[in-house]
């Protein structure tokens, strides 16, 4: 018997993955920083290589969605996917285009209307040109994928809920998704090597910003979720065991990935534009989620960490434009004492202006949207039985 989505949603809610967006917008926020050269070689190739937070947030995304909706997708209805497509509009696109209208009127010369349009549909992630992807407000590609993830969600409930409770067909997909993403990878490399990210046959399109590549970080989030269910219910408790797997699945992915980010070959692989941390990545979401108590869980879980991970989304929406408006780029001719206490203000600063934007927008968009758009259930019929007038 399956439980109902509210039951795994309520069973299997867990604040270390809040806290964990966090982390995974600053580290785009640090791929978009310059970097001084007063730092460490490793620092600076961690901070180039923070572009890894999209990965992250993609296959999260198949994570969590798949924690909550899996089994109610498993029955669709028209309402149930109407609400679901409402839900996650409602989740991402209210302060996507707030940030996008106020950056195309305040900074756009405003002369590329179609430009504008494209990104109001958040179309622009399909598009060859590099400039139009990362038009107005660069970090926005990221929000059509997503948009294409959602809507594939459902269609992807119905191919794996026949193996939805077989941990090893799970495991086949999983080993797939990621082995087709290095292979893929691989393909780019013999074949279209040194192509440059303006070329609209580059890896750099094709593998780390068109939305039908990122269905295997998805998918592979997606089959996370399942596996997690299943140990959930039937790994019986082992002290011993959880000793030595709860430092295992935390500390040893987030260590695979930073020392991945700094390993100084990174930057000749295509790889690394996706397939290098998919691996890592479910890893750490798997195991966050299976050991909330660890010691790596319960820091992601505390209420600091959690309440950044919740203006996150908002974090990396304004980021980029209040770095240019500040001049960021050229912190780099400063001492290092002076670049490092910009970026730390920095920092702060844009925190302050994106808990603005949740709580003043994203929150009550949110609701608004729900409250208006979603078709709601019929009412029960009362059970008392009625007296004649």
């Amino acid at each position: 018997m399956t439980s109902t989505p509210a039951a795994i949603t309520q069973k299997l809610h867990i604040p270390a993955l809040t806290g964990l967006r966090w982390f995974a917008a600053l580290a785009v926020f640090f791929h978009h920083s310059a970097a001084h050269e007063s730092l460490p070689d490793p620092v600076r190739r961690i901070m180039g290589a923070g572009s890894n937070g999209v990965t992250f947030f993609f296959l999260l995304s198949g994570f969590v969605i798949a924690l909550n909706y899996f089994d109610g997708a498993t029955r669709p209805t028209p309402r149930s996917t109407w609400n679901y497509l409402i839900g996650r509009l409602a989740r991402v696109y209210p302060l996507y285009l707030l940030v996008l209208v106020v950056v195309w009127l305040a900074v756009d010369d405003h002369s590329n209307v179609s430009r504008f349009l494209i990104q109001v549909l958040a179309l622009q992630s399909w598009h060859p040109s590099l400039v139009v992807t990362y038009g107005i407000n660069a970090p926005g590609w990221s929000i059509g994928v997503e948009f294409f993830l959602y809507a594939c969600f459902p269609l992807l409930v119905l191919a794996l809920r026949p193996i939805a409770n077989n941990a090893k067909a799970l495991l086949a997909v999983a080993v797939a998704a990621i082995v087709a993403a290095f292979v893929l990878a691989a393909l780019f490399q013999h074949f279209r090597n040194g192509l440059p990210a303006t070329n609209p046959f580059s890896a750099h399109r094709w593998l780390y910003r068109t939305p039908a590549t990122r269905l295997g970080d998805f998918t592979l989030g997606m089959v996370a979720a399942l596996l997690l269910r299943q140990a959930k219910r039937s790994w019986p408790a082992s002290a011993a065991r959880d000793r030595v797997l709860s430092p295992l699945l935390t500390w040893l992915p987030l260590a695979a990935a930073l020392l991945l980010m700094a390993w100084p070959g990174r930057t000749h692989y295509y790889a690394s534009y996706d397939a290098m941390w998919m691996l890592p990545g479910v890893l750490l979401f798997f195991g966050l989620s299976q050991y909330p108590q660890s010691a790596l869980g319960r820091f992601l879980s505390t209420r600091l960490v959690v309440f950044l991970g919740e203006v996150s989304f908002a974090f990396y929406l304004v980021h980029r434009p209040l770095m240019q408006v500040v001049g960021a780029a050229s912190w780099v001719d400063d001492s290092f004492m002076a670049y490092f206490t910009k970026m730390t203000l920095l920092v702060v600063f844009i925190t302050a202006v994106a808990t603005a934007c949740h709580f003043l927008w994203e929150r009550p968009a949110q609701r608004f949207v729900n409250r208006w758009l979603r078709i709601k259930s019929p009412a029960a019929p009362s059970s008392r039985p009625t007296t004649p007038a």
